[in-house]
């Protein structure tokens, strides 16, 4: 088996995978929050990200992935705060362990509506384990990740630092790591750049295209 970007739709792709391959997994699921809106012309992406991220089940995939993480594996994902306690029931009822809330810090956040709300400089994510003796290759991590937003054509892509930091500290090189909602790729690059395996699933054209081109240098 070799490291692949894979075109296709997560729960048709998730169940032909090998059963107890991968040491973590880095989940960036649709968070169902697109809207209208007029932030396209005041300079800034609007709220509208495409039929991708609507009528999402956040079940589902749960289930078809518990089994394909090796024993004391590790699983991040990403969701909408509000959403963040409902993710964590369906994945206890999945069979995973709900470790640590997780929290990347914008340094640049978006300014809409600054002058009458908190600016929303904040994104959430839920550790959860499976098995007792997860890889943790930390001394002192608080869950905290300071990144600026990168410019992207991908509208959600998250900073490479900071899959980075979570490759390096709940895995080994040589480890299997997979992304099953993965975009333009950030963490198949990750984990090139650190010896680790890697499967990547994206059901756009268009961003597994990008994926492809960014991990030949195009």
């Amino acid at each position: 088996m070799q490291s692949s970007y894979i075109l296709g739709n997560s729960l048709e792709e998730i169940p032909k995978l090998p059963d107890n391959l991968f040491q973590l997994v880095v989940a960036d699921p649709p968070y169902e929050i697109s809207r209208s809106n007029n932030f396209d012309s005041m300079g800034r992406k609007g709220m509208d990200f495409g039929k991708w991220d609507q009528q999402f089940d956040q079940e589902t995939w749960l289930s078809l992935i518990y089994p394909k993480l090796k024993k004391n594996a590790s699983l991040i994902i990403f969701n909408d705060w509000k959403k963040l306690g409902q993710v964590a029931q369906f994945a206890e009822k999945a069979g995973f362990i709900v470790k640590r809330p997780l929290t990347w810090v914008k340094n640049n956040p978006n300014p809409a509506n600054c002058k009458r709300l908190f600016l929303q400089g904040t994104e959430h994510a839920i550790w959860l384990v499976k098995g007792k003796k997860w890889v943790f290759n930390s001394n002192y991590h608080r869950g905290y990740f300071t990144y600026p937003v990168q410019r992207s054509e991908h509208p959600t892509k998250k900073p490479d630092g900071m899959y980075q930091e979570l490759v390096d500290t709940l895995s080994n090189p040589g480890d299997w790591i997979l992304d099953p909602f993965s975009g333009s790729g950030t963490l198949g690059r990750c984990a090139m750049d650190s010896g680790r395996n890697f499967i990547c699933i994206e059901k756009e054209e268009a961003y597994h295209r990008l994926a492809l081109e960014a991990s030949h240098g195009g």
